[in-house]
């Protein structure tokens, strides 16, 4: 299909999008458009692959936990009644019971040892703790009357029933959700396939030849951020201002991956031929520049059933422009409703203001803080959109948007970074 789309393209197309969309104009025009990309393949994984995977089922108990009353410690298990008939003459030890062992039925007026997460026979009604009873000549004696119904005794279901939802579909599976699905018997789950990802930085600078080379940070950033919410990342750098070179390299990471991402390379400059090369491949353009501070180039195209994110070069742009939209996509991907900024935002008093521009949504790196039970957010300081330390400073963003101002003292929400 790309191989055919590349045949019909001509250097001269252009991106035809909407060109400089306000934030929320962009937000709903990849919205509208994720209703034509399809959910991710879903595949079977053994439980010991599970963690960090999204679940592609609904799972509901096909057996109660506990599957029977059990005692909730070590102790004695006997029949309310029995014992306070016997009195001070306590009632014969008629055996042991182990976590394990399938008990009979209780007799009349007996007791039974019994070991915590062990079956209650049926008849008994409570277990009394080691501690609180002793034995004398075979029988068992209370040092305290506090024996009761129910007392120690997990009753079968009362964590959940057979039938009950135990996990929803779309939940990011890690160690609290693995036992759950050991208890029910699974030995496989339903999980969404890990979305590929191919992040693509572009420049002379990054050659290895180059007389004025530079470090290339945002291929490591992006893939951290990414692979953090289980895509599958492969980095490459093209370090060279060639258009073809570009294209080679872009035309095989369409072929392996699901989803495209570039970063620096789609302003106006000469060798800037990102959005030049897609154009060539037939990607069409969803919108171009976003009237946003920082990330004012951000474009997305698409290219078949492909998304492709064309990030700023500036590492923080970049950052913030992937939490804008890559995150709430990837989400997207196994959920039939697309949420931008669908982290949980933390509510505090601001510490700064900020006078946003009549025309441009703002987002600026925060710091939040709890002290005696008030919630704080501080403007974490930054020297422009080429900044990494002050990433590691802030804990999420604030927005600001446009031609809103944000005075010290007003209430404001956080948008934590997605680890």
């Amino acid at each position: 299909m790309v191989g055919s789309l590349l045949a019909s393209a001509t250097p001269e197309q252009k991106c035809t999008a909407p060109d400089m969309v306000g934030y929320d104009e962009a937000q709903a025009l990849l919205a509208a458009c994720m209703q034509n990309i399809p959910l991710l393949p879903i595949e079977f994984v053994s439980i010991a692959q599970a963690d960090g995977r999204i679940l592609a089922e609904d799972v509901r108990a096909v057996m109660p936990r506990p599957e029977a009353d059990i005692s909730a410690m070590d102790g004695y298990a006997f029949r309310c009644a029995d014992m306070e008939k016997a009195g001070n003459t306590g009632l014969p030890l008629a055996g042991q019971i182990a976590a394990g062992d399938t008990p009979p039925p209780l007799g009349q007026d007996v007791a039974y040892g019994i070991l915590t997460g062990a079956r209650l026979p049926v008849g008994a009604d409570c277990v009394v703790a080691q501690e609180r009873a002793s034995i004398m000549d075979g029988r068992v004696h209370l040092r305290e009357q506090t024996a009761r119904s129910g007392l120690n005794v997990r009753r079968k279901g009362e964590e959940f029933c057979k039938g009950d939802m135990l996990l929803e579909h779309g939940q990011k599976l890690d160690w609290r959700h693995l036992p759950v699905l050991v208890h029910q018997g699974k030995k496989q789950v339903a999980v969404y396939k890990r979305p590929k990802i191919c992040v693509v930085a572009n420049g002379a600078e990054f050659g290895a030849t180059a007389t004025d080379c530079r470090t290339e940070l945002n291929t490591q950033l992006l893939a951290a951020m990414l692979q953090s919410k289980g895509a599958l990342v492969t980095r490459y750098v093209c370090g060279s201002d060639s258009a073809e070179d570009l294209h080679k390299l872009l035309y095989q990471c369409v072929q392996e991956a699901d989803i495209l991402i570039t970063t620096g390379g789609i302003s106006v400059g000469q060798t800037d031929h990102v959005l030049s090369v897609l154009n060539q491949m037939g990607a069409k353009c969803l919108f171009r520049r976003v009237k946003i501070r920082p990330g004012k180039p951000m474009t997305v195209m698409q290219l078949g059933q492909k998304m492709v994110f064309c990030l700023p070069g500036n590492p923080a742009a970049a950052a913030i422009c992937a939490q804008l939209f890559v995150v709430p996509f990837l989400h997207c991907l196994v959920d039939e409703k697309y949420e931008a900024n669908a982290s949980i935002a933390t509510e505090g008093q601001s510490r700064f203001s900020y006078v946003a521009a009549t025309d441009t949504t703002c987002f600026l790196p925060v710091h939040f803080t709890e002290n005696k039970g008030e919630n704080s957010i501080s403007l974490v300081p930054s020297v422009g959109a080429s900044d990494i330390l002050c990433l590691t400073r802030a804990t999420g963003f604030v927005k600001v948007s446009a031609g809103e101002t944000l005075q010290v003292g007003d209430m404001c929400q956080m948008i934590p970074f997605t680890s």
